[in-house]
């Protein structure tokens, strides 16, 4: 060592420093320890994925349009939408949660108790939790099946002949690609906006 007083360490840095919530999140155990704002960036993407649903759908084939109600991939409700409504609804109770932590945080991050932080980090932790593990599956599953479907009717004809069942059959719940895919865009967008802000102005 040669006494260089630029030397940082990050750890000692939170555990020293004002921020209860930064001293208690170094000491306890997570799956999820990066900072609240590229937990937004994340959430960003994946709503990012989300509304990749419409472009899919405009882009499929006619081969596979038949098998939407009325062949109309965008006008229609199959039923794989009702799981983009799921996975839509998760991330944004999601990122709610996420938002909450954040806006705490800019407002009391210097006054709040230990006891305070904890709760702030593990509404942070089942946000997360909720986000990238429950509805990223379920994003995926979602864009998965339109991908499928640009394989051609035949691939899918055999997936629904072995069980499976069209995907794109018709359901009673009115949700259609672009109730689904238009608001994940703009959350897409607001998100990543937010993560950028936390990014700036709390403590990494």
């Amino acid at each position: 060592m040669d006494g260089d007083d630029s030397f940082d360490d990050p750890i000692a840095r939170a555990l020293l420093g004002q921020s209860a919530y930064e001293r208690v999140r170094v000491r306890r155990r997570s799956l999820f320890k990066q900072h609240l704002s590229h937990k937004l960036a994340l959430q960003s993407a994946i709503f990012g994925v989300v509304a990749l649903v419409l472009p899919l759908a405009m882009t499929l084939p006619s081969s596979t349009q038949v098998l939407f109600p009325g062949g109309d991939p965008l006008s229609s409700t199959p039923k794989i939408l009702v799981l983009g409504a799921y996975a839509g609804a998760i991330q944004t109770v999601a990122a709610l949660g996420l938002v909450y932590v954040g806006y705490q945080r800019l407002q009391r991050d210097e006054v709040m108790s230990e006891g305070e932080a904890a709760h702030l980090l593990n509404v942070e932790d089942a946000a997360t939790t909720m986000s990238l593990v429950t509805g990223a599956a379920a994003v995926v599953t979602l864009d998965g099946f339109f991908i499928l479907g640009h394989a051609g009717q035949d691939l899918l004809v055999k997936y629904i002949t072995a069980g499976g069942g069209n995907p794109f059959a018709s359901t009673d719940i009115p949700v259609t690609v672009p109730w689904v895919a238009i608001p994940a865009a703009i959350l897409a967008v607001v998100l990543f906006a937010l993560s950028r802000v936390f990014r700036r102005r709390l403590p990494a």
